[in-house]
């Protein structure tokens, strides 16, 4: 990474430095065009200057000639020549230094493009730098390490050699040359919405009709999650209300069972059938306790503590004056109470 830094550095010293070259080449070029311009203006005035002389000066010496001087008339004649090839020559210069003046207009106006080129690429550049450096590592840093990360377990992969079998291989390489289609296709849509963001900004007016749109966006996720809510706190509520009836059922069940025993026990006792034998007070009572309901066992008078405690004490004063007491076994209370025993 350091060396591809450098290398983009260097890079960029260079286009700076081709740059001010092609500035400088420019500046020479334009001195170069204003001096050949001055020196084609001189030649222009001195060549008016020629021909107006020329043409002023001829009428004068036709005019002047004098009658019988032979010798004389030959020097004008001689300086007319003179100043027929010094215009010629003149203009000679003059096609030859508006033709080098054209080529030195043609490599300005090229060198200027040129110049504008190369001006419009190094503020894209800085544009882009600017860019990653204000939008951060999370926008194209991932991306960047994933690229990376898949084009060094594809280099991994190739460089293993034959690890497995052809099929498992080729089934390998085939899903990484998916995967790497994949995140260059990822990378090149990253890199067409941040050009596209950096390009284009939304304006005012879309960008109030986008806060709109996300807050009535916003305002149904929140109905839908009030919603939510609402059902949430019922179906809790329902279901605390049906716990709490299934508890209060089962205390009346377990009340009426114990409530069922003590009368069962009670029933059982010898002080109910003195003269009685056990077997068929048993039989008895089983038979009447088997005919009870649920509704009918409800309807059981509760026991009071003083008929408990009056209970108790006849079965005491029974002790004492039986030796010999019959009391109800397991099997009979569970079939008194229609149970199975096993």
């Amino acid at each position: 990474e350091q060396l591809k830094e450098m290398d983009e550095h260097m890079a960029r010293l260079q286009e700076m430095l081709q740059c001010t070259r092609l500035q400088l080449q420019c500046g020479q070029q334009e001195a170069e065009l204003r001096h050949r311009e001055l020196h084609s203006n001189r030649l222009k005035e001195r060549l008016s200057q020629l021909t107006d002389r020329h043409k002023l000066k001829g009428p004068i010496e036709v005019l002047n000639f004098p009658p019988g001087g032979r010798g004389k008339r030959e020097q004008p004649v001689k300086s007319f020549r003179t100043t027929a090839r010094e215009e010629a020559t003149l203009r000679v210069m003059l096609e030859r230094r508006e033709a080098e003046l054209r080529e030195a207009m043609k490599l300005r106006h090229s060198l200027t493009t040129l110049l504008h080129a190369l001006r419009v690429d190094m503020e894209q550049d800085k544009r882009l730098d600017q860019a990653e450096v204000a939008l951060g590592e999370h926008v194209t840093g991932g991306v960047i390490q994933s690229w990376r990360q898949v084009q060094i377990r594809l280099l991994d992969i190739l460089s293993e050699g034959q690890t497995a079998a052809g099929t498992d291989h080729d089934k390998l390489l085939a899903q990484l040359e998916t995967e790497l289609k994949e995140s260059q296709q990822l990378v090149r849509l990253q890199q067409q919405l941040l050009q596209d963001s950096l390009a284009s900004p939304v304006p005012a007016e879309l960008a109030d009709s986008c806060f709109v749109e996300e807050w009535e966006r916003l305002q149904v996720h929140w109905a839908e999650l009030e919603h939510q809510r609402r059902t949430f706190v019922r179906e809790r509520q329902s279901f605390t209300d049906a716990a709490i009836r299934l508890s209060h059922e089962r205390r009346d069940f377990e009340q009426q069972k114990a409530c069922l025993v003590k009368q069962q026990y009670l029933c059982d006792s010898p002080l109910f059938g003195k003269g009685a034998p056990s077997d068929n007070r048993r039989e008895s009572t089983a038979l009447s306790f088997s005919g009870l309901g649920p509704n009918s066992i409800s309807g059981c008078l509760p026991i009071s503590p003083s008929s408990t405690e009056s209970g108790a004490a006849a079965v005491h004063g029974l002790h004492q004056g039986r030796t010999r007491v019959q009391t109800p076994s397991t099997p009979e209370l569970y079939s008194a109470l229609n149970l199975s025993y096993r």
